[in-house]
């Protein structure tokens, strides 16, 4: 094979079934984007590159998401005009979506928080006793907002699943959103985070360490919980938001400027030109002796 590069997508990959010679003059690239999965089979090969999400791969524009620059700003009127209808229309509630019961810790976060702050869960780790708001956070919000929620949010329990119309519905109507991350790994941000900005919703986010987030999302796009030395204290950063249009503006201010892309039709694109340019600029020749622990390592 006289190819430039061969990538492997770690998923598909079967080790005996790789070639036993290999081309001197040939990069081998392996395409990973999950976190602190156990693969010691992968030592076996000595690759060359990575494709990941991790910033010091390769190639790691994109894994998830992407921000953009828009071609033009939003005009004031445009930015105000949807300020206004999703501040009045957004239901004054959190949202999560969960399907991976481990780790414990975001279990544990999201128990504690709504206590505090209404929130709706949503998935197979949630009890349906679990998913409704507490009457508490409802009383507790009430120092806070007038008519925090309607009869409806606080009553009313629907199935719904992972990328069903459900979830698009639940992102687009209410003001935040729990992005809590499976890892903590690394620069591993997921989908869940940048889907939550293309919907118009405030992510609050639990997983890397906030630097890891700064280098990529819109300026003051998100929240982090590491911000904030109780969920009690969280709440009532909440309750701020949900009662002030004007820091709730903050949050959107970047709308203005930036678009985000996480679909995988949308982001490969950058991914692959990026891929491109590092194959027509790098010159070292690399390799990775111990490609498991590389992946694991920031875990």
């Amino acid at each position: 094979n006289q190819s430039n590069v061969l990538l492997f997508h770690k998923r598909d990959i079967q080790i005996d079934k790789l070639p036993t010679v290999r081309n001197p003059n040939q990069i081998w690239l392996l395409w990973n984007d999950e976190a602190n999965e156990k693969a010691l089979e992968l030592n076996k090969v000595l690759f060359n590159w990575t494709i990941t999400y991790r910033f010091s791969a390769e190639a790691s524009l994109s894994a998830y998401g992407i921000t953009l620059l828009k071609p033009q700003p939003l005009t004031d009127d445009k930015f105000n005009s949807w300020i206004n209808s999703n501040f009045i229309n957004r239901r004054n509630l959190a949202i999560w979506f969960v399907s991976n019961c481990n780790p414990k810790r975001r279990r544990h976060y999201f128990d504690e928080l709504r206590q505090f702050f209404p929130i709706a869960a949503y998935g197979k780790c949630i009890k349906s006793n679990d998913g409704l708001p507490t009457i508490e956070s409802i009383q507790y919000g009430k120092k806070f907002v007038n008519n925090l929620l309607s009869i409806k949010d606080t009553t009313t329990k629907i199935n719904c699943n992972r990328n069903s119309n459900c979830e698009i519905e639940y992102l687009s109507s209410n003001k935040f959103y729990l992005a809590f991350e499976s890892q903590t790994c690394s620069d591993y941000i997921t989908e869940k985070f940048w889907r939550s900005l293309a919907h118009g919703i405030i992510p609050i986010v639990l997983g890397p360490l906030k630097e890891h987030y700064t280098r990529i999302a819109p300026p003051n796009s998100f929240i982090h919980v590491s911000d904030y030395d109780s969920e009690k204290s969280l709440a009532i950063e909440l309750y701020n938001i949900v009662a002030n249009v004007n820091v709730y503006m903050r949050y959107h201010e970047w709308r203005k400027y930036y678009d985000i892309r996480y679909l995988p039709s949308h982001v490969e694109p950058y991914r692959f030109c990026e891929l491109c340019y590092r194959l027509n600029t790098i010159k070292d020749r690399i390799w990775y002796n111990d490609v498991h622990n590389w992946f694991r390592e920031k875990c």
